[in-house]
């Protein structure tokens, strides 16, 4: 292989990476630009050995130059279990690991000769991973609930901490109206939050003082 289609395909898989490592930067995922760049380079340095290697040395017997490539899918794998953290409940980083594994697979083809596949798979791999604003919009459009919560006294909670709680999760409060049932005092609360957080805003609730049940209405 000439010295300039190496570097050609290196630095194809560099932009590349850059280009989806950007979105997860912006995103401020675990895993964003500088990540993505290594891993697709990464990829394309070793089918780039691959390719070179697997002529070089086919007069000793069966050569297969798949088998790097092979080890590479494992190996992202493994990676990319390191951008998936527990956030009380809910798994989180799902995507970025994804995106990560797919990267790889661009920087193999890159480092292929594969241009087209390469360029094509970036572009998918984009705008698969801007579908998650639309995602956000359709969850919360769906997750508009009322939360009760059940307190100790009148002045138990304050109603800006139950704002915190659920705008940490992405959630927005419509409104708060406090209720009395007999010797209960109730904070009803008003708002729009996806269904993936809601075990979590439930379980930061009940860890305030004052607060002795939540339910979903």
């Amino acid at each position: 292989m000439e010295t300039g289609v190496m570097v050609i395909r290196i630095l194809l898989a560099t932009v590349l990476g850059a280009i989806v490592g950007f979105e997860r930067e912006v995103n401020g995922c675990a895993a964003g630009l500088r990540t993505h760049i290594l891993v697709c380079l990464g990829s394309a340095v070793f089918m780039v050995a691959s390719v070179v290697v697997a002529p070089m040395y086919g007069h000793l017997g069966a050569v297969d130059p798949s088998r790097i490539a092979a080890n590479i899918v494992t190996g992202v794998g493994f990676l990319g279990a390191g951008a998936i953290i527990r956030y009380g409940a809910s798994i989180r980083g799902l995507t970025t690991a994804a995106s990560i594994w797919a990267v790889a697979a661009v920087g193999l083809v890159a480092g292929a000769g594969m241009y087209i596949a390469a360029v094509l798979s970036t572009v998918l791999i984009v705008c698969t991973l801007f579908l998650s604003k639309l995602e956000e919009r359709m969850e919360l459009k769906r997750g508009g609930k009322k939360l009760i919560i059940r307190l100790s006294s009148e002045e138990a909670v304050d109603a800006q901490d139950v704002h915190k709680i659920i705008s940490a999760y992405g959630g927005s409060v419509r409104k708060v109206e406090k209720d009395r049932n007999q010797d209960e005092y109730l904070l009803i609360v008003d708002l729009m939050l996806s269904r993936l957080y809601r075990k979590d805003v439930v379980s930061e609730l009940l860890n305030l003082s004052g607060v002795h049940e939540v339910e979903w209405k």
